[in-house]
Formats: structure tokens, sequence, C-alpha cells
């Protein structure tokens, strides 16, 4: 369950998409399949909202092929985003290699992201962080390439740190992080979709409160770009400072 909510806390953090393991092993296949349900006020990824700044649904499924390999499928409604082309949903099909190195934790990950009825906007990126322990405080040190794409106009880099802790003695865990987005751009109505003006700073801070497999809380998150023409195709205003209001079950 620690692994299940510490994750957790660090995508929520990260806007990203999960890979939680969850339940035991299946007897017979050995695989470990887990589903996870998050409804949340806004969904935000970098600190950009995919949702165009509504309520949205994202749900996962997970297997475990390995103590240190997994696979994961998500699917995010999106509410006709304009960032995305208009598409009503988005879907994440990832695969994931954990490794442990003495005091730290090696992530390794790729992923595409396909927007059903939105031609020409799917794209892929890899990622890979470095986690360290102290005390009850987990450390992440993350970077995550798009490389050049059409859809993006460009590629991606995003470079992050994060920390998540659960508060002793209670059902409480706090978490933050602060990431830069950068890139080279061959299309700049492209390349807005994902970096409004270029490149940007975002943060967020959060906390939640856990009771087993049910967890609620507020994440504040934010930007450093300024006033977005939405003129652009794939462009919406929902970039700034946000409140957010989440509920989220590990099955």
């Amino acid at each position: 369950m620690i692994r299940q909510w510490r994750g957790a806390l660090l995508l929520a953090a990260l806007g990203g998409t999960s890979l939680l393991p969850a339940l035991p092993a299946h007897a017979q296949t050995g695989l470990d399949p887990s589903f996870r349900l998050e409804v949340a006020t806004d969904h935000r990824r970098r600190g950009l909202s995919w949702s165009d700044g509504k309520a949205a649904v994202e749900g996962n499924v997970t297997l475990d092929l390995s103590r240190s390999v997994e696979i994961g499928l998500g699917a995010t409604a999106l509410r006709q985003s304009r960032r995305h082309g208009g598409a009503d949903a988005g879907l994440d099909l990832g695969a994931r290699y954990r490794r442990d190195l003495g005091p730290w934790m090696l992530s390794l990950g790729a992923m595409g992201h396909v927007f059903p009825g939105a031609s020409g906007l799917a794209y892929v990126e890899g990622d890979g962080s470095l986690s360290y322990d102290i005390g009850p405080a987990r450390f992440h040190l993350g970077a995550s390439y798009a490389p050049p794409q059409d859809s993006i106009g460009g590629d991606n880099l995003y470079l992050s740190l994060a920390a998540d802790m659960g508060v002793p003695g209670t059902p409480l865990s706090i978490y933050g992080h602060v990431g830069r987005s950068s890139g080279r751009v061959d299309d700049a109505m492209r390349a807005a979709r994902l970096r409004p003006q270029g490149r940007y700073w975002d943060h967020a801070v959060g906390l939640e409160y856990v009771m087993g497999r049910l967890a609620t809380g507020l994440r504040y998150s934010g930007t450093s770009i300024g006033a977005v023409d939405p003129e652009g195709p794939h462009i919406d205003r929902h970039v700034g400072e946000r409140l957010i209001w989440s509920l989220r079950v590990v099955l």
C-alpha cells in the first residue's frame, strides 16, 4: 500500500499517468493487475489543463510482469480539449522498468499518448527518474524527453524535482514539485500545444487524506506562463494558478 500511494502522490504532483501495482499476483499467470480511478476538478499535467479546465475522470490498469517490469493503459476524459484537437478522451499506453541501486531507486519508462478523433496529434516520450528516501520523505529527480514529432511541433524536454512525505502519526501526506519544459521549435503553432510561449516553469504542492484504498485531497498548481493568445488551434487559457480537488481509489 505504501508503494501505491507514494507513486500516486508523485504522479499527482507531476500530473502524469500512473502505472501502479495494487493486487496480489494472479495464481496462474503470475501477473499482478491493479486498477486506479480518479475524479478531479481539473486534469493537469505539467501545469497545463488537459480537460479544458473542466472536471475529468481518469482510469488506469496496470500489469506487473515481474518485480521490475510493468505495463499499463490509462484513459482520461478530456472534455473536448482544445489542446488536443477537441478530443473527448486521451489514451496512455506505457511500460516501466524499476531497479534498486543501493539507497536509490531507478525508474525508466516509455509512453505513447493517443487522442481518438483528433488526427495527427499522437506522440511518444521516454522518461527516467532517481528516487532517494530520507526519513519519512522521498525525493525524486526526473527527466522526460519527447523526440522531434510533427504532432508537438519539435521536441520536448521536461526536468523536475519532486518530494512526497507521509505525516507521521496521521493519515495525511504532502507532496510537491517544480519542473521546467523546454525544447526545439519546428512549428510554433504545434509547439505551443505543450509548451505555450516556448519554455516555462511549473510547480505544485498538495495535501492528501488517505483512507485505506481511498484518498482525497487538494492541490495547488501554477506556471510561469503569462497571458495566452487563444487563437491557435491547440491553445487554451487554462495554464495559470488553480486549486484542484481530487478523489482517488486504488483496487
